[in-house]
């Protein structure tokens, strides 16, 4: 499944022009060849520009960049672990934030991992956020899509999280009470959760459902786990821009990105990955309401980058445990079903950020 974050502008202004004529069949659904990639320009220690070729019809491009590890055993890997000690400010008298709609946890420095961000106006104590919590991308192919949450929450006793899993299939979605001592009225509580739908872009969302206003209801730590065998791969993602346009102010096609890696999203490592997916809308096929359906192209193969060589290679990729990449040459999204990202569900979504079909997609 990809995740598509895509900037529509002036093409939902044309979007009834383009709908198909009623009483006429709507024509064939388009597809989009994957990207062909090639090797990285212009290597530094923590730095490379990607490259690939233009794709016939793609408006954007999204483009990902990986650190890959191999396991040395059989058993229960960590995939991540966050505990969001970035966050030094508020207080629980008075927490910091709370005036900005979404906040990008990783770009603030209050996550130490790449990709995390919190909505629903979310607020902050030290090394803990509450609001709607949203994880990376997460590399989740191996034991058949199966994976565990370990969730550690401040909160009070009795308050329903809710947990809902953005992977292969249908969403999952769990919902558990906090469980603390009858001596407790608020505290740290720790829940184990299991999920089947993982794949190798999957990202879930948490929220305390219930907590009143003025109480307490953080995040304190997110641990994800999964049971590998000797030699799997866990790709990583610490880099991304999911809104490269295929065309820049003056008409020319764009088939490049620049990225700068942080050390601390690197980790030590010296070799990184990138791969790329196109993307574009089809208004001759409009989806329920929406007036048209979101065209993917399968990814690319993935390109190997040695930082400390300055050398780069275009790998072949083992599309393991990604069967809708093997069926076709491109994957749809046709789910007339939009919702904010607070989970409410939205008939005309209008600008701002959406989960639809399990994918975000920004309109601006």
């Amino acid at each position: 499944m990809r995740n598509f974050y895509f900037t529509i502008t002036a093409l939902l202004l044309v979007a009834a022009a383009a709908q198909a004529q009623p009483g006429k069949a709507p024509r064939r659904l388009a597809t989009l060849d994957a990207p062909i990639v090639k090797t990285a320009t212009n290597i530094t220690s923590n730095a490379f520009t990607a490259n690939w070729e233009a794709v016939p019809g793609a408006e954007a491009y999204c483009v990902f960049v990986y650190i890959k590890d191999v396991a040395n055993t059989d058993g229960e890997y960590t995939i991540v672990d966050e505990d969001f000690n970035g966050i030094t400010g508020g207080s629980i008298i008075e927490p910091a934030g709370g005036d900005e709609y979404g906040v990008n946890l990783s770009e603030y420095g209050y996550a130490f991992t790449y990709g995390w961000e919190a909505y629903a106006y979310p607020t902050f104590v030290p090394s803990m956020v509450a609001g709607l919590l949203y994880s990376p991308y997460l590399y989740l192919v191996n034991d058949e899509g199966r994976y565990k949450v370990y969730l550690t929450t401040y909160s009070s006793r009795g308050d329903q999280i809710r947990v809902e899993s953005h992977g292969n299939g249908d969403k999952q979605v769990v919902i558990y009470d906090v469980e603390l001592d009858n001596s407790q009225a608020t505290g740290v509580f720790t829940k184990e959760l299991e999920f089947t739908n993982g794949n190798r872009d999957l990202f879930f969302s948490a929220i305390n459902v219930t907590a009143p206003v003025g109480m307490a209801d953080y995040t304190d730590r997110v641990k994800v786990t999964q049971e590998l065998k000797l030699g799997d791969e866990v790709y990583t993602n610490i880099a991304a821009d999911e809104a490269v346009m295929a065309e820049d102010d003056w008409g020319y096609e764009v088939t490049s990105k620049r990225f700068t890696l942080p050390a601390t999203y690197l980790n030590g490592h010296t070799e990184v990955y990138y791969d790329v997916y196109a993307a574009m809308y089809d208004y001759s096929t409009p989806s329920g309401s929406t007036p048209y359906t979101l065209v993917t192209s399968p990814y690319s193969n993935r390109v190997l980058v040695d930082l400390t060589n300055k050398t780069s290679e275009v790998i072949e990729e083992k599309f393991t445990g990604i069967a809708d990449l093997n069926a076709s040459n491109a994957t749809t999204i046709n789910d007339d079903a939009w919702y904010d990202m607070t989970g409410r569900r939205v008939n005309h979504p209008d600008k701002g950020i959406y989960i639809h079909n399990g994918k975000k997609v920004i309109f601006k």
